[in-house]
């Protein structure tokens, strides 16, 4: 039996879009104003907090002067070959965790021990490993963001029901089609939400990193201000800092979740 859509369901799907795009757009537009207003109330009633416009005006500099771009960049390099590190890794040792129990055993405490450690633990430590240069920045990302990617990847792969996977090892189905079409979908959403914890935990690493043992990108242009004892360049920073990740979340990871769980609303 077929099923026709008519142009009135079209228009009501148009217009539950719309809602839902204007309410989110709302959303958001509530959130700016609030934290613009607590931060003004912030410089009236604080000692020494430069004002929305007066951190506008310094990055604006920033940007003027080429330092905003370049150091981005760097940064972004270095952020996403590290996150994709771990990603990658975190993947493979998250499978295995959840389809095997000895290597669950010979893996869960050691990578709790590693979600207890903060980014910064792990930004002094790369920088007293390989000094001042890439491969602290990118060293730390992968180590600030594989144990997340670790854990909801294993936790995801445990809850794919055993008698499935078994079922289709008894009909032939090879482990790598196992893999592919039974563990992979199941372990989408998941996967999401490890990207999300992973990056925020990666970011702060890498600001942490470059403060300490770098000579480029976010976090070292972020001390040499702070070093400069100038509040507006450095509160200028932190709002690159802060916007890049709600960029990421709102635009880049938003859309991949809906899109890896749209089997949930099928």
């Amino acid at each position: 039996m077929s099923t026709t859509t008519t142009p009135i369901t079209q228009l009501q799907s148009w217009r539950y879009q719309l809602r839902g795009h204007g309410s989110g757009a709302l959303a958001v537009a509530a959130s700016v104003l609030t934290i613009l207003a607590v931060w003004q109330l912030a410089v009236v009633v604080g000692n020494r907090i430069p004002s929305p416009a007066d951190t506008v005006d310094s990055l604006a500099s920033e940007a003027a002067a080429g330092q905003l771009w370049a150091n981005l960049a760097v940064s972004a390099n270095r952020f996403a070959l590290g996150l994709a590190a771990a990603l990658l890794v975190g993947a493979v040792l998250g499978v295995l965790m959840g389809l095997s129990k000895i290597a669950d055993l010979a893996l869960s405490d050691l990578n709790a021990a590693a979600l207890a450690i903060p980014a910064v633990i792990w930004a002094l430590l790369t920088t007293m490993w390989f000094g001042f240069g890439w491969l602290t920045p990118v060293v730390t990302v992968f180590l600030a963001g594989l144990p997340f990617v670790i854990v909801n990847i294993a936790k995801a792969t445990r809850a794919v029901p055993a008698d499935l996977v078994l079922m289709a090892r008894s009909f032939g189905v090879s482990r790598a089609d196992v893999l592919r079409h039974i563990v992979a979908p199941a372990v989408a959403g998941s996967t999401v939400a490890a990207v999300r914890f992973a990056i925020m935990s990666a970011w702060n690493g890498l600001l942490l990193a470059e403060w300490f043992g770098s000579t480029s990108g976010v976090g070292w242009r972020s001390r040499y201000w702070y070093d400069a004892n100038q509040l507006d360049g450095f509160f200028a920073w932190v709002l690159v800092f802060i916007l890049v990740l709600i960029i990421a979340d709102l635009v880049i990871l938003g859309p991949i979740e809906r899109y890896a769980t749209r089997w949930r609303s099928a």
